[in-house]
């Protein structure tokens, strides 16, 4: 076991150092030169009430939460999983809600969410809706564990990064696919992540090197949760959350909300430098996510008491557009 966790841990620092080394190699490039044109002036969306947008590994579908604007007192109507296919246009409904933070697995063949109702538990359910595993809770392998969220699967597939987000001991935590090994890593951090070597995570967690108050930033380590690095030092940091890496592990989208403003899709390198946001519009910005080929983010839009609306963002250009386009009609 001593040899396997060196071995880790030798891997990882690898794998940071080729991180690194890409972010140097990058020199003066920045992403999307030049004043961002922001989302205010973009084609209307469906009326279509979808959240929480993951990409199939494909990149031709996506996942997300779909609530009915019929909805009624009827159990599971609110944020039922649904898969969309952006080039058929087509939809299909997989199975009742309340499903969140999803998911899906590199394979094509899962996804893991987890449920709305507090204690959370973590689940996981094929494609077709018809086979459903309980990985933590009642008669799952973790019978004791509780308000386990944001499940991701890692790049491989073989493993899944979550978080105890509630009781002691909480944190960042790892488990594998069918719920054994299940461990807490990282104490206290909370949305985890994967880099695509699968030999390095991104979270959240609280700075506590900051004498008045507290302030969330963003970190990176080890898989196994050693060699942990601060990355953003962000003041007034009301919200960051949803760090997502880019397929070249060179970029990571966030959400930040200071204090005084709305919360906003921002943009960094792998290394914390070059902050930059690159979204901003009507409500709240969340769940930004990387398309596989690098040229995309995922990212919903949120008003308050009005909709719940899911965007794609051009990162090279900045321009955003509706998964769900309005008819011209």
């Amino acid at each position: 076991m001593l040899d396997f966790t060196r071995s880790l841990a030798s891997l990882c620092l690898a794998a940071l150092a080729t991180a690194a080394l890409v972010v140097s190699m990058a020199g003066c490039s920045v992403i999307g030169e030049g004043n961002a044109p922001w989302d205010t002036d973009i084609p209307e969306s469906e009326a279509f009430d979808a959240a929480d947008g993951t990409w199939g590994p494909d990149g031709i579908q996506i996942a997300f939460e779909y609530t009915p604007e019929t909805l009624g007192a009827e159990p599971g109507e609110s944020d039922q999983l649904w898969i969309a296919n952006l080039e058929a246009d087509t939809r299909r409904k997989v199975a009742p809600g309340r499903v969140v933070g999803l998911d899906w697995s590199p394979d094509g063949e899962w996804f893991v969410f987890h449920t709305a109702s507090i204690p959370r538990y973590l689940f996981k359910i094929n494609v077709r809706g018809d086979s459903l595993v309980r990985l933590s809770g009642a008669d799952s392998p973790n019978p004791d564990l509780e308000d386990t969220v944001a499940g991701r699967w890692s790049p491989s597939g073989d493993r899944i990064l979550y978080a105890v987000s509630a009781g002691k001991p909480r944190g960042v935590s790892m488990m594998n696919p069918d719920g054994s090994g299940a461990r807490i890593l990282i104490p206290y951090g909370v949305m985890p992540n994967w880099f695509p070597n699968g030999e390095s995570i991104v979270y959240v967690n609280w700075d506590t090197t900051v004498e008045e108050g507290r302030r969330r930033q963003i970190y990176r380590a080890c898989a196994d949760g050693t060699e942990i690095e601060k990355l953003t030092d962000l003041p007034d940091s009301g919200i960051i959350n949803y760090p997502s890496v880019s397929p070249d592990g060179a970029h990571i989208a966030f959400v930040y909300r200071a204090e005084d403003q709305s919360a906003e899709v921002f943009l960094m390198r792998a290394d914390g430098t070059n902050i930059r946001q690159v979204t901003r519009g009507p409500g709240i910005a969340r769940s930004p996510e990387w398309h596989p080929n690098g040229e995309k983010i995922l990212f919903e839009r949120f008003i308050p008491n009005v909709s719940h609306h899911l965007y794609v963002l051009n990162v090279e250009t900045l321009e955003v557009e509706p998964a769900f386009p309005a008819s011209p009609d």
